[in-house]
């Protein structure tokens, strides 16, 4: 597999995170991030999405549907996409 640092990456990308809830389930959250003109460092520019699951729901990621999968990966690369100047905009 070629190392992705061998490649020129655009300057948005996808930060994908868990957040704890007080109530014991988890935050997917997903934000856009973009770098810095004169680094590789990276700076949050805004919330993009975030699903709440309940305490649980996560403990097993078999019982996630293949539609809700697949919509977390959708939802990545059509913003990758759109925020870097490709595809459908």
């Amino acid at each position: 597999m070629e190392s992705s640092s061998d490649l020129s990456s655009k300057n948005m990308a996808v930060l994908c995170t868990l957040a704890e809830r007080p109530d014991g389930g988890l935050r997917v959250v997903l934000d856009d991030v973009r770098r810095a003109l004169d680094s590789d460092t990276w700076a949050h520019e805004r919330l993009f999405t975030y699903k709440d699951y309940a305490p649980g729901n996560l403990d097993d990621v078999a019982t996630l549907s293949e539609a809700e999968l697949a919509e977390f990966g959708f939802n990545i690369l059509v913003r990758l996409l759109a925020s870097n100047g490709h595809g459908a905009q």
